[in-house]
């Protein structure tokens, strides 16, 4: 039996999948860009807490789940950034306000397609823009298979071990 790959939109009822998908793909992510110690101390209370803030309320957040069968394997999210945000201490882009703040597949269902199906279900031909560690090269190659470019834009997160992050921005796609 073939397993049913799919994305959809994240419900209330995708918080713990969810939460569990985000600690496991951030710790295999940021394996060698954060030290181990920081990575273990990251811990699932707080990925739930996240997601329950996200979807757990009358209008929920916009996120999209990637799936396996019935089992939750990655996940993409949106937001509009308001003017004025201070998220990160440089200008907003060009692209408008429209953010990905976060696509995440496990290693294990990478290179199925289940990548761009996320990032068209939450983007569709969009201008957008997203930040990502400076040394990801392979999430770097990914966003500019789909027309994203960095602008410039960098910051340093200094509550994850300094690590560099570079904005990519894209015009809206026909």
């Amino acid at each position: 039996m073939t397993p049913v790959l799919m994305v959809r939109r994240a419900a209330a009822s995708d918080v713990e999948g969810l939460a569990e998908v985000h600690l496991r793909c951030w710790r295999e992510t940021y394996r060698g860009m954060l030290s181990g110690a920081f990575l273990s101390a990251v811990d699932s209370a707080n990925r739930l807490a996240l997601w329950r803030s996200l979807l757990d309320r009358p209008e929920p957040a916009e996120a999209w789940a990637a799936c396996d069968g019935g089992t939750v394997v990655g996940f993409a999210g949106v937001r509009h950034v308001p003017a004025g945000d201070q998220t990160h201490p440089v200008p907003p882009p060009p692209s408008g306000s429209l953010e990905l703040w976060g696509l995440y597949l496990l290693a294990s269902h990478q290179g199925l397609g289940l990548g761009r199906q996320l990032l068209e279900a939450a983007l569709g031909g969009e201008a957008a823009s997203l930040w990502v560690a400076a040394e990801n090269a392979k999430a770097i190659a990914f966003y500019r298979r789909f027309g994203f470019e960095p602008d410039g834009a960098e910051d340093i997160l200094v509550d994850w071990e300094n690590l560099r992050e570079v904005r990519m921005v894209r015009a809206a796609r026909r």
